[in-house]
Order: C-alpha cells, then sequence, then structure tokens
C-alpha cells in the first residue's frame, strides 16, 4: 500500500500523466554468473589499447514540457556524473572509456531538450543511443576484453532514476559478464511502464527471437523475495559484485521550515536474489533531490566516488575479474 501511495503522488507531481498501471509478479529465475570454459594456462592478456575499465551510463526521464521516451537524453556525460566516476578510477592509475546512453529501447532522434536537465551552457546531440546500443557495447567488451582474459575488462555500470531500470536488466541479461560495481543514483520505476512497455514489445516484435531470455518490457515487474515485494530495478543479481545505491531524502526543508515533498524518490533499498545484502552499500542522502544526486559536487556522489576509490584501489595489481560478492549468512 505504502508504495502505491508514493507511485500516485509521483504522477500527480508530474502533471496529467496517465495513472500508472500497477506492476504484475513477475517470476524470477536467479542465473548463476557464467564461468570462462579456458584453463587459467589458456588465458591471453588483453588487446594493446584495451580500457581496465568500462563504465556505462544509463541516464533517466525527462522532464515537461519534453515527450518521454522520444526526448529522453543521455545528461550524465554532460552534467559530469560520467566524468567523475572516471576521474575516480583515472586516478587510481586506471585506464577507462565510458559512454552514455538515454531512457530508451535503442537510438534515436530527440526533439525537444530541456536545457535545465544538461546544464547551463552545455550541449547534447539530438541523436541518442539507448539500451540496445549499450547492450551492444558490453557484449563487444566481454568478447573482446574479458572472456578468456588474463587481465579482464572489468565493468562498472552507473544509472539514474529510470536509468536504473535499465542497468539491473543489462545485469540480468547477462550473468556471464561479471559487474564490478553497479552504482544507482536514486533508482525510481515511476511511469517507466507507461513510457517504455509498448515501445520495447514492438522493439522485441521486431527480431526473430528475444535476446533477453525475458519480457524486457516487465523490468518494472515485480518479485516476491522473503516476505518482501521488491521493482526488479531493486534486485541485484549474483554476477554484481557490489552495489552502491543512493537513496535521496523523502522531505526537504523549504521556506518558513516548512518541509515539502522530494518527489520521487527510491523508497526500498536493494536485495539480493537469494534475500541477502551481501555487497550492497545504501546512502540516504539528507538535503538532496532526485535530480541533485547526480551532480559532481554532490554528497552523494562524492560518497560513491569515495567507495568505488576503495573498492579500485587494488585492481591495476590484480589479474583476474571481479566476483560476485558471497551471500551474508
Amino acid at each position: 500500500m505504502f508504495r502505491a501511495v508514493l507511485r500516485s503522488c509521483a504522477l500527480l507531481f508530474t502533471l496529467a500523466v496517465p495513472l500508472l498501471a500497477g506492476c504484475a509478479p513477475t517470476a524470477l529465475h536467479a542465473a548463476q554468473p557464467g564461468t570462462d570454459p579456458l584453463d587459467a594456462q589458456d588465458l591471453t592478456p588483453r588487446p594493446a589499447g584495451s580500457p581496465d575499465v568500462l563504465v556505462l551510463a544509463v541516464s533517466g526521464r525527462c522532464p515537461l514540457p519534453c515527450r518521454s521516451p522520444g526526448d529522453n537524453i543521455d545528461y550524465l556525460t554532460p552534467r559530469g556524473t560520467l566524468a567523475a566516476v572516471m576521474a575516480t578510477l583515472q586516478a587510481q592509475g586506471l585506464s577507462v572509456q565510458g559512454y552514455g546512453a538515454a531512457d530508451h529501447i535503442t537510438h534515436h532522434r530527440a526533439v525537444t531538450i530541456v536545457q535545465a536537465q544538461v546544464g547551463a551552457g552545455k550541449t547534447v546531440p539530438n541523436e541518442q543511443d539507448g539500451f540496445v546500443q549499450l547492450d551492444a557495447r558490453l557484449k563487444d567488451a566481454y568478447d573482446a576484453w574479458i572472456a578468456g582474459r588474463s587481465n579482464p575488462t572489468r565493468i562498472v555500470l552507473l544509472a539514474h532514476s529510470h536509468g536504473v531500470v535499465w542497468t539491473h536488466a543489462l545485469a540480468r541479461a547477462h550473468p556471464e559478464v561479471p559487474i564490478s560495481v553497479m552504482i544507482d543514483l536514486d533508482g525510481v520505476c515511476d511511469l517507466w511502464e507507461t513510457d517504455h512497455r509498448r515501445p520495447v514489445q514492438t522493439y522485441l516484435q521486431s527480431l526473430p527471437r528475444n535476446p533477453y531470455g525475458f519480457d524486457l518490457s516487465d523490468s518494472c515487474g515485480s518479485v516476491r523475495v522473503g516476505h518482501i515485494r521488491y521493482d526488479l530495478k531493486d534486485v541485484v543479481y549474483p554476477n554484481v559484485a557490489v552495489n552502491l545505491e543512493v537513496q535521496s531524502q523523502r522531505l526537504l526543508s523549504g521556506q518558513g521550515g516548512k518541509m515539502i515533498a522530494n518527489l520521487p524518490f527510491d523508497a526500498l533499498g536493494n536485495i539480493r536474489t537469494d534475500g541477502s545484502s551481501g555487497g550492497i552499500r545504501t546512502f540516504r542522502v539528507n538535503g538532496e533531490t532526485h535530480s541533485s544526486v547526480t551532480l559532481p559536487g554532490s554528497r552523494a556522489v562524492s560518497w560513491v566516488r569515495a567507495e568505488l576509490g576503495t573498492l579500485s584501489a587494488h585492481w591495476g595489481s590484480g589479474t583476474t575479474a571481479a566476483q560476485p560478492a558471497p551471500a551474508a549468512p
């Protein structure tokens, strides 16, 4: 009931948008991370010029007056969020490549770009990549830089708002790919189904077969873990070693000491498919909104950078990719 009320409030906040249908229960079958069939002595180094770390980022929904999902853009790049994460890794002496994508199933042309979303004086191209292009980058990286390599490229996923839905679906679709760190900046499902269910279904119907092994259009479906029902964007899969989760504050101080609602916000902490919380670190930041948690100078991003800096301090000395975190007892 609590989550239903939250979603209703978020929908009112977005002004005259049709009510989001309730998430239908989803059967969740946790795939185990893949293992490379090659013996250790058969591993070979990565090709010259390949990165130590690949960061894949997905932004969230655009605000009015834009029309989502067609006008959704990658704003984590112009805001400097992606660069801040990459700089943290580069400070450890690691070579890093990063790519951003929009909250959309595939490549598209955004017509109305809201300047406030990208920052004053900054521009973004109208042509924007989506989930399909990010998925292709991950698969290419796995084939060329991870599988059978003695020094495999590490993968870091970064996402905000609706983008968190896409990165969790990406990890779910590729249990064979070790994800060293998944960064969730205030992930929400509000309006995701309204925006994406039909476009995703249309895209999947255009393919000879479903390449993902599950219904991608139901990526905001719900699943019961233990005694609680979770949105799939709150579920951390076994191939993810560490999940850094940021949640914005529920209420913010307004003028005259009045409390104002911060909508939307991530209401529930993440969980493993087995009900444990191993490798999941959650930071509920005070005084920052759903949008401001993405700003490079925010407390949220500062916390992410500090955690990531500690995690990656030894990455340059190892020869094996990150393994999934052990389940908590």
